[in-house]
């Protein structure tokens, strides 16, 4: 039997907007892979189980390229334009791993210690902007969107004086509402803007990774020009977006569990911090579309054979809801033993390069905003929040408080 997933993933019910949709979980009681077909016809293999979810992104027998017969795209906007690059997300070893070692010096741990001062000076700047508000504010206007921005926006070498024009190029180019000539004007457009940085990288090189894409890959030839944007496009984009609406709706989740809140506003050992953080993340895992892979040989998960040709749509959210991995799953405990064995970053040799450097913004944040807003509350009931689920991961486009 195949499911219809035309509207994928299923709708949040107001009351719970902070976990995953029941309807997938309705899909596989049992947790075993299930058949369904998206919005283009394409069939694929829903994934929730988490031995399955782990098993199958640590396998050399599936492919992320979507140009393999079988990839499940999420979006017909998505599959005409960010679809078409050739990068981190697209490429399967060795041409992965030979791109991944050109930017592994700007993410390593040691990177990430050497940024964390200038990140809390940062997160501070922001608090102190946000208190200088009065009494109110938008978080995600204010705090979480400005906090991943300016991050990356350094690290990558990128104005932040263009960051409200490329936020909205990026929404554009990972929405699935859009009409793919949309997307593609926006993919376009943001093409043409990293293509003139990287040429004056190239002039006038900095301390930044553009500047060494573009002097030590670009200039012997190793990767071309077209290499470089679809690369840089691709961290701009996934670099603020995803541990913006992470801040967002980690505050939010906090907000609305008070006796998890108390355990962050005394003084925190960094340890602790680290574990709630990895619990946040576990909680929330905000790819909520699902990792998506092709079998490009038979092979069997969780008991079902998979065929070479056939998609898989790794649904990590779920699969950290698994009881049998997770005690008491939908708790939100951040002193939960295991909170690290989370899979809100993937796994296996796709594992998001910046996972390092988005814990460590998450970690600055719960470690000062508690203790410089201990009043901090919603300005609205939960219910009321806007959420949105049209890109490629889920997040909020506002979120009202007081204090």
């Amino acid at each position: 039997m195949t499911n219809d997933l035309t509207e994928f993933p299923p709708a949040r019910p107001a009351g719970d907007p902070l976990s995953p949709p029941p309807g997938i979980k309705a899909l596989a009681p049992t947790g075993a892979p299930v058949r369904v077909r998206q919005w283009d016809g394409v069939e694929a293999w829903l994934i929730t189980r988490f031995a399955d979810a782990r098993s199958a992104l640590n396998d050399r027998r599936v492919s992320v390229d979507p140009r393999k017969p079988g990839y499940p795209e999420k979006s017909a906007a998505y599959k005409q334009v960010l679809g078409q690059d050739r990068n981190l997300r697209t490429m399967d070893d060795p041409e992965h791993g030979e791109q991944k070692k050109m930017l592994a010096r700007d993410f390593t741990i040691r990177r990430c210690q050497e940024m964390r001062p200038a990140i809390e000076q940062k997160i501070e700047s922001l608090i102190d902007a946000v208190l200088a508000k009065g009494n109110s504010a938008d978080m995600v206007k204010d705090f979480a969107l400005p906090v991943p921005t300016m991050v990356i926006c350094e690290l990558l070498g990128v104005p932040y004086a263009d960051r409200d024009w490329f936020a909205h190029q990026s929404q554009i180019c990972t929405s699935s509402r859009v009409a793919p000539a949309e997307a593609a004007a926006a993919a376009a457009e943001l093409y043409a803007y990293l293509e003139g940085l990287i040429h004056e990288k190239d002039r006038k090189p900095c301390n930044d990774l553009l500047s060494r894409l573009a002097v030590d890959q670009l200039r012997p030839g190793i990767i071309s020009v077209k290499d470089v944007i679809e690369l840089s496009r691709f961290l701009l984009i996934a670099g603020h977006e995803t541990t913006a609406n992470m801040i967002s709706l980690s505050i939010t989740a906090l907000l609305v569990h008070p006796d998890q809140r108390a355990l962050l506003m005394g003084d925190v050992e960094p340890k602790f911090l680290a574990n709630a953080v990895s619990e946040l993340l576990r909680y929330l895992s905000i790819t909520h579309s699902g990792r998506r892979r092709v079998a490009v040989e038979d092979m069997e998960i969780g008991g079902q054979l998979i065929r070479a040709g056939e998609g898989l749509i790794i649904m990590n959210n779920v699969a950290d809801r698994d009881e049998t991995m997770f005690a008491d799953p939908d708790k939100l405990d951040l002193t939960r033993a295991n909170a690290k064995m989370h899979m809100a970053f993937g796994g296996g040799p796709h594992r998001c390069l910046g996972a390092f450097l988005s814990e460590a913004e998450l970690e600055i944040v719960h470690g000062k905003l508690w203790k410089r807003i201990p009043t901090l509350r919603l300005a609205k009931p939960l219910e009321e929040l806007d959420f949105y689920a049209d890109g490629s991961v889920y997040g909020m486009t506002s979120l009202p408080v007081c204090w």
